[in-house]
């Protein structure tokens, strides 16, 4: 795994989370955030999950 979702899995992981519950927190689907390795993710669910990630979301872009 590369990309926007394997840095979305290390912050989770250091924030204390599970891509599961930061999908929660963020009001983004888990298996959206799990496709955008494949399909690019709207800026909108990006900025969800940078902000509970407590990150701006330009880190998460490859």
């Amino acid at each position: 795994m590369s990309g926007i979702v394997s840095k979305i899995k290390k912050l989770a992981k250091l924030n204390g989370l599970t891509v599961k519950e930061l999908a929660i927190k963020a009001g983004v689907g888990e298996t959206s955030i799990y496709r955008w390795d494949k399909n690019e993710p709207s800026i909108r669910s990006l900025k969800k999950v940078a902000a509970v990630l407590e990150v701006d979301y330009k880190i998460l872009l490859p």
